[in-house]
């Protein structure tokens, strides 16, 4: 069970952040300007990334025995985003259009 759970945070470590990004990035306002949409995605970034350290700091901390189990999911999870993204990637340069 402790190996379950150590690789549910490990989802949340990969999905968490993204949304995150996801929410920073995308919302938008009808009065922005193009500088003020690139300053959300790298602030949008910025806090992924701190997300995704504080979130590993406590995984540590909390599952340092199943930390494999872990690390795995999180990069089970990497790559299920890199390889949804080449195939939408693919599906789109094959369209003909």
């Amino acid at each position: 069970m402790p190996y379950a759970i150590a690789s549910l945070w490990g989802g949340l470590t990969a999905v968490v952040p993204t949304m995150y990004f996801a929410w920073r990035a995308l919302a938008r306002h009808p009065q922005e300007t193009p500088a003020d949409v690139v300053g959300a995605v790298f602030r949008g970034e910025i806090g992924k990334i701190a997300l995704t350290a504080v979130l590993f700091w406590f995984g540590v901390m909390l599952f340092a025995g199943q930390f494999l189990a872990l690390l795995v999911t999180f990069a089970a999870c990497q790559l299920a985003w890199w390889l949804v993204l080449a195939r939408v990637g693919f599906d789109k340069r094959n369209d003909g259009n």
